[in-house]
């Protein structure tokens, strides 16, 4: 997470840059001094402007209506808004001003009130009641919403729900220990949260549709195969197995493959980690994997995709086995999941 931190006189200036030098990837920037560290700034409506643009989370040190008039311009929503957290320059108060949840300035107020010594403010109103907030549990996890749109104003029903007391159920194929207040484990109702790898898993009359991004794809080609052999192979296996490509985490081969057009394309396109390893690396995986003496011959292992799949998810359960579409072989392993409240 990126973090900016501006303060507007001298001695908030040093308390911006002691809050910079305790965050990690954290950038100090003031309208008073400039030295090693601390980058002057001479239009704060400009700063905000490329702070909204570059920056993860946006930290004033000084009054909230400096921040609210300098962020003003800028804002959006909560799902594509930098956290903006506020300090007073004597450190006494540290504020969660924007973005709490989505944004994790809440998480960040807390980090900084830490540091300081100073006291958090935070209004929302799941944190003030105790209630669990689905959104910051999303964000903590790395879950992805489907159905973007759909599922703001679900969230928000959710959340509304859980402050009037009301229970929302809960499904999901992987296993956890126990369901924070409020929800409950059951495959029908009126609203509830579905977390898997799959597009369509309909159980509630409103449904909040959650990916976890857990599933590791080996892919064996010939030389020179093209991004759209590769593009149709993969949506092909995905389709058939109902699976969102939301959920894969990463993409993996043989290192034989590591400058393969094809596969660095797709991997780019679609903003996928790219993973190889050596032969050695996937004849020492554990599990079942189908065996090819053509693979054999020419790699030096007698499957790539299966292997490479489990090499990935350092675990050896395979969900999907090899498959072969027009030359390419796809096959999915899944990590070790376990979910926490």
């Amino acid at each position: 997470m990126k973090v900016y931190v501006i303060a507007f006189t001298k001695k908030g200036t040093e308390l911006a840059e002691m809050i910079s030098n305790k965050l990690e990837h954290s950038m100090c920037f003031s309208m008073k001094i400039a030295r090693d560290g601390i980058t002057m700034v001479y239009s704060l409506s400009e700063w905000t402007k490329n702070a909204f643009e570059q920056a993860q989370c946006i930290v004033f040190v000084g009054a909230c209506g400096i921040a609210v008039r300098a962020i003003a311009p800028y804002l959006k929503d909560k799902y594509q808004d930098p956290a903006v957290v506020v300090t007073d320059e004597k450190g006494e108060f540290v504020i969660s001003l924007l973005s709490g949840h989505m944004g994790q300035a809440n998480a960040l107020t807390q980090k900084i009130a830490k540091a300081i010594q100073a006291t958090p403010v935070i209004t929302t109103a799941t944190d003030v009641n105790g209630v669990f907030a689905v959104d910051t549990w999303i964000k903590q996890n790395g879950f992805i919403c489907l159905h973007h749109e759909q599922s703001k104003n679900i969230l928000k029903q959710i959340s509304a729900s859980l402050l009037e007391g009301k229970t929302i159920c809960f499904d999901s194929i992987f296993y956890y220990d126990k369901l924070p207040k409020g929800l409950i484990a059951s495959k029908h109702g009126e609203i509830g949260i579905c977390l898997s790898v799959y597009k369509h898993n309909k159980l509630f009359q409103q449904t909040l549709y959650l990916i976890a991004p857990v599933l590791h794809m080996g892919i064996g080609c010939k030389k020179d195969t093209s991004l759209q052999q590769i593009e149709q192979a993969v949506f092909d296996v995905l389709e058939e197995e109902n699976i969102a490509i939301e959920a894969i985490k990463a993409v993996a081969t043989i290192d034989l493959k590591q400058n393969e057009k094809g596969l660095l394309s797709f991997c780019e396109q679609y903003q996928i980690p790219f993973h190889t390893f050596s032969v050695e690396q996937l004849l020492n995986v554990k599990g079942n994997v189908s065996h090819s003496d053509f693979v054999e011959q020419i790699t030096g292992v007698d499957n790539v995709c299966e292997r490479s799949a489990l090499c990935s998810s350092q675990y050896d359960n395979i969900i999907v086995n090899k498959r072969v579409k027009n030359g390419v072989t796809v096959a999915l392993a899944v990590e070790n999941v376990k979910i926490s409240f």
